[in-house]
């Protein structure tokens, strides 16, 4: 069996998916190869910064919303890019305005050049 390299890495997920993958980055953060998270947060009814240590080492991250979206507010999504930007982490952040819980094509091309410059 391979091992995995997790500098090379690269995580996508959309709507719910998004959340749990910014929990699980945020809580170990380290080199990968990038991530991107469409209409996502850091999961809690409040942050807890303590569940959050490590260093992202430049890890381009692309943070995609609308504003607003009736599941994770546009506050969260914010935070979210704040506590990643101060774990060392490259945030782009795409916030569209009332284009609902949804993807779109931008977000994905954006995705792609964030992570894959």
């Amino acid at each position: 069996m391979q091992e995995l390299n997790l500098k090379t890495s690269t995580f996508f997920r959309i709507l719910s998916g998004a959340c749990l993958t910014l929990e699980f980055l945020a809580r170990n953060a380290q080199k990968f190869g990038g991530a991107a998270a469409i209409i996502g947060g850091v999961i809690g009814d409040k942050i807890n910064r303590e569940n959050y240590k490590g260093d992202f080492a430049g890890t381009p991250i692309f943070l995609g919303t609308s504003n607003p979206d009736f599941h994770v507010p546009i506050e969260r999504v914010y935070a979210t890019a704040n506590i990643l930007r101060e774990m060392n982490a490259e945030v782009t952040e795409k916030v569209y305005a009332n284009f609902g819980h949804s993807i779109n094509e931008e977000e994905i091309e954006i995705a792609n050049s964030v992570i894959f410059k």
